[in-house]
């Protein structure tokens, strides 16, 4: 059954996605909600999947879960316990990956900070920004030449399959007008409300695909990988408890309207599937480069004026790069 938040979005169902026997992928925040679901969908079409979450409990329910109600082999599915608050803890496990997986498809950036008030990561860095952002950039920078490798093995319509997706949100349109991206003082606002800081990582997700599509092999080379963002739709996931905490009441009224308006995990998990699996991206190649779309197989160019400034991207991706190597001492390779 298909709830009143998602009535009238386009579908991409399980039967839609190809088979994907014999490629590999690796989700955050693969152990809950939309991360999970897409795990479940990619996993059933025979992708071998490495989930990476901070709470090893939580993947082992997930993959149980997974394996359970579905025909899904357990062999197919591996947890990473990782820390996002830990830039060193990001470093470290994509280096790992790297070198011990034998390709990458599929790279699904969902985990992340919901609707909750200000805190910081272990480096002293806004949680949202921390985390939402900075450390799936370290974590592409880290899988890339892993990506390209792959990427490099393919011929015929194959050679589109690379791809990198983030979720991102029609929050995004949250986001303070104001946003400069120059300095860290500003991305460690902490008077700043919970909804503005979700909505601007948001905003930065987006923008972030966009710039890393500058950074990509050229769709005309023999690496060519695709990295797009997404909008899930109004799902009901365990986000909405950050909400409580945030705002009390009113934060635990829009937890009840989600138990029965927003839509449920798996179908706002289909905007991420058809991202990172459907044949028509690939066919969309040039259209869908490094671009936001709020639906499976949507319109392009539909993010606020904000997620569509060019300058303002530049600048996010210039101080992310800044910030890592002042941080961690960490210096992107992309």
């Amino acid at each position: 059954m298909v709830r009143p938040a998602g009535l009238f979005s386009n579908r991409y169902k399980l039967e839609d996605i190809p088979d994907l026997s014999g490629k590999v992928a690796v989700v955050t925040g693969g152990s809950r909600g939309i991360g999970e679901q897409v795990v479940s969908a990619l996993a059933q079409k025979g992708c071998e999947v490495h989930i990476l979450s901070s709470t090893e409990a939580h993947a082992r329910e997930a993959i149980d879960k997974i394996t359970k109600s579905t025909s899904v082999s357990a062999s197919l599915l591996h947890h990473h316990t990782i820390d996002l608050g830990s830039l060193a803890d990001v470093i470290s496990l994509s280096k790992t990956l790297s070198s011990s997986l034998s390709r990458l498809d599929i790279l699904y950036l969902i985990a992340g900070v919901g609707v909750a008030p200000y805190g910081e990561t272990n480096d002293g860095i806004g949680n949202h920004y921390g985390v939402n952002v900075l450390a799936h950039m370290v974590l592409v920078d880290g899988l890339l030449p892993k990506m390209r490798e792959t990427a490099q093995t393919k011929t015929g319509d194959e050679k589109w399959t690379t791809r990198i997706v983030a979720e991102s949100s029609e929050l995004h349109r949250a986001a303070p007008s104001e946003i400069k991206c120059e300095d860290l003082e500003e991305m460690n606002s902490e008077d700043m409300d919970p909804t503005k800081l979700y909505g601007r990582s948001k905003l930065f997700d987006l923008m972030f695909i966009r710039q890393l599509a500058y950074h990509l092999p050229p769709l005309a080379s023999p690496t060519p990988i695709l990295a797009l963002s997404v909008h899930p739709g109004a799902v009901q996931t365990e986000q909405q408890q950050g909400a409580t905490e945030a705002y009390g009441l009113p934060g635990k009224a829009l937890e009840v309207v989600a138990s029965w308006a927003f839509m449920t995990p798996d179908q706002g998990a289909e905007s991420a599937l058809w991202a990172g699996t459907s044949p028509a991206v690939g066919e969309r190649r040039e259209e869908a480069q490094g671009r936001y779309f709020t639906e499976a197989d949507g319109k392009v160019d539909t993010e606020s004026a904000q997620g569509q400034d060019q300058e303002l991207g530049r600048k996010l991706w210039d101080l992310s790069v800044r910030v890592l190597k002042e941080k961690v001492g960490y210096e992107v390779k992309m």
